[in-house]
């Protein structure tokens, strides 16, 4: 994801198009001074799996959703996503429903949510859940879909579950060779490089904190926006500045609710009426904005 900048006496603000990048100045405090900025950059992270975070030639091929959250006020779930999806989808209508995140016990309930949910957007969904196959058939059921998607709950009770069932280095391969691939809440964490920042308490042990990288950075949804709550706001921030003085190699990319993030390849624009998203890497932060009329034919 090329980023073309430009120094403000305040932050670095960055506008995301299809075919470049214009930079605005906001009202909101913070540092920048280098000319260019990779957000797609690779992490640090130690394990002894054999899941490799892929690089920026790695992800040429990727088409991916990361929506932050599956509800917006005064919609139905997922209502402000449905274009967004059908765009990712494309010709795919097998698609695989990913519900780890969530505690055992609700996962049918969820999945016959989900169905409902997919057959309202009108595209001919197929959708089947992963946890009602066997252990010895979820590698099959993976490689027959056409689609993932990728649902909320706990990222770590989601990852957890699926490195027990070796599937993460399958998923990401699919994904890496084009595989449109949905994530919301916990479902988009793992589409980052590791879930370092996720919001979740560590319901379980997991053996990495790699997640499948198809997104150069550190994704943290539901990232408060200042102009709504910005006590939370400064506490996210004050965390996640935390977090890469301690990584930094790692980028964290914070997106609000609705804002989701559209991945085709090595590029990322940012969707959803009224999102922003935050950008921190090492003592830099950077903010941007954009809605649906900025990114244009691209979606």
């Amino acid at each position: 994801m090329a980023i073309c900048m430009e120094p403000t006496s305040s932050i670095w603000i960055l506008y995301p198009s299809p075919n470049n990048m214009r930079t605005r100045r906001t009202f909101l405090k913070g540092v920048g001074s280098a000319s260019t900025l990779t957000l797609l950059g690779a992490c640090s992270e130690k394990s002894n799996t054999m899941i490799s975070i892929p690089d920026s030639k790695q992800r040429k091929k990727v088409n991916a959703l990361l929506i932050s959250a599956t509800t917006n006020p005064g919609q139905k779930s997922l209502e402000h996503a449905h274009e967004m999806i059908v765009d990712t989808f494309g010709t795919a209508k097998r698609i695989l429903l990913i519900n780890f995140a969530s505690l055992s016990e609700k996962r049918d309930s969820y999945a016959k949510r989900m169905r409902t949910e997919f057959s309202k957007i009108g595209a001919g969904y197929d959708m089947y859940s992963l946890h009602e196959c066997a252990v010895s058939e979820c590698a099959d059921a993976v490689n027959a879909a056409d689609g993932f998607y990728v649902s909320g709950g706990n990222t770590f009770l989601l990852l957890k579950e699926l490195y027990d069932r070796n599937l993460v280095g399958l998923i990401q391969k699919r994904a890496l060779a084009g595989t449109p691939y949905i994530g919301s809440s916990a479902g988009s964490n793992i589409g980052g490089e590791v879930i370092g920042a996720t919001n979740d308490f560590p319901l379980v042990d997991i053996p990495t904190r790699r997640g499948l990288g198809l997104l150069g950075a550190v994704y943290n949804p539901h990232h408060p926006d200042p102009a709504s709550d910005k006590t939370q706001f400064d506490a996210r921030q004050w965390k996640i500045g935390e977090y890469v003085a301690h990584n930094r190699d790692q980028a964290v990319l914070g997106v609000t609710n609705p804002g989701m993030l559209r991945i085709r390849g090595d590029k990322v624009y940012l969707a959803g009426a009224g999102a922003a998203a935050f950008i921190h890497r090492n003592e830099d932060r950077f903010v941007v904005h954009s809605t649906l009329e900025d990114l244009g034919p691209s979606l």
